[in-house]
């Protein structure tokens, strides 16, 4: 963690994802996970300590899932980034850090990938519109994309409005998935199968079935830590285990009762067309 100056700003850079000593990754390109963290936090003053343990757990959770960050991911954070504040700040985007970029170590590459906070309206417009839409304005006003805990929102800024509206009508979205920790699902005996997810991710999901399955070979895919759904659009409702996740087949008719379910309230949801199939929204 160190200072800078212009603009004013703490800088956080993470250490141990990549390899520090010795190659031990099967990867020869790559050092460790191909990758750091970094964080770009407005003020001065006292050190963020919290948000030391911020990148720690993130950094803890590419080691215990598997699953590596990249630049374009965007996450929900499930509350505030500074725990036991009130700040908008509820979610964030992976970006290349604008001033670390990529480093050729001795142990193969390293690129600096940094954590930019989002408020929960962002987050949806990075689903609805772009992630690359969002942090474009974003930066106009922080450069280097400091995460500011008390700013505007961005989708509620009455000097992008008409730019929004008209830049996400012309490139529709690009989200074709969505990563959620809270996504599990199970067997049950006798019983078909159970999807869980969270009621915040379920909010997403219902959202982005409506959006995105709206043509002939259209899909969504929900990927979680263990597994994954994937619903495309078909002539005939049906659902399938397939590898390591859900198929679901979605024919039009079947759309909005399907995506209904994910309405962000917690309990259970199942639909006549899919016997067999549940859905459970947890808290």
């Amino acid at each position: 963690m160190h200072a800078v100056a212009d603009p004013e700003h703490w800088h956080l850079v993470t250490y141990g994802l990549s390899e520090l000593r010795s190659k031990e990754s099967p990867d020869r390109l790559l050092s460790g996970w191909g990758f750091e963290l970094t964080l770009r936090l407005a003020g001065g003053g006292e050190e963020p300590l919290w948000a030391v343990d911020l990148l720690a757990n993130l950094a803890a959770y590419v080691w215990t899932s598997g699953h590596p960050f990249a630049a374009g991911h965007h996450l929900d954070l499930s509350g505030s980034i500074r725990l036991d504040t009130t700040s908008p700040i509820t979610a964030a985007a992976i970006v290349t850090d604008p001033g670390l970029g990529m480093l050729d170590g001795p142990f193969g590459k390293v690129q600096f990938l940094e954590v930019v906070g989002l408020t929960a309206g962002e987050l949806e417009l990075c689903r609805s519109w772009s992630t690359e839409g969002v942090l474009d304005l974003l930066a106009r006003d922080h450069p280097m994309l400091v995460t500011v805990l008390d700013r505007t929102d961005v989708s509620g800024d009455a000097r992008w409005h008409d730019e929004i509206a008209l830049r996400s009508a012309r490139d529709g979205s690009a989200l074709t998935e969505l990563r959620v920790a809270t996504l599990r699902w199970r067997r049950r005996a006798g019983r078909g199968v159970v999807v869980e997810l969270g009621a915040g991710a379920a909010v997403a999901l219902g959202a982005a079935l409506r959006r995105e399955l709206i043509g002939p070979g259209a899909s969504f895919e929900v990927i979680g830590d263990t597994g994954a759904v994937r619903f495309a659009t078909s002539a005939k409702a049906s659902w399938a285990i397939h590898g390591g996740g859900v198929e679901v087949a979605v024919p039009a008719g079947e759309l909005d009762g399907l995506a209904a379910l994910f309405h962000g309230r917690t309990g259970w949801g199942r639909r006549p067309a899919y016997p067999g199939l549940h859905f459970r929204v947890r808290p």
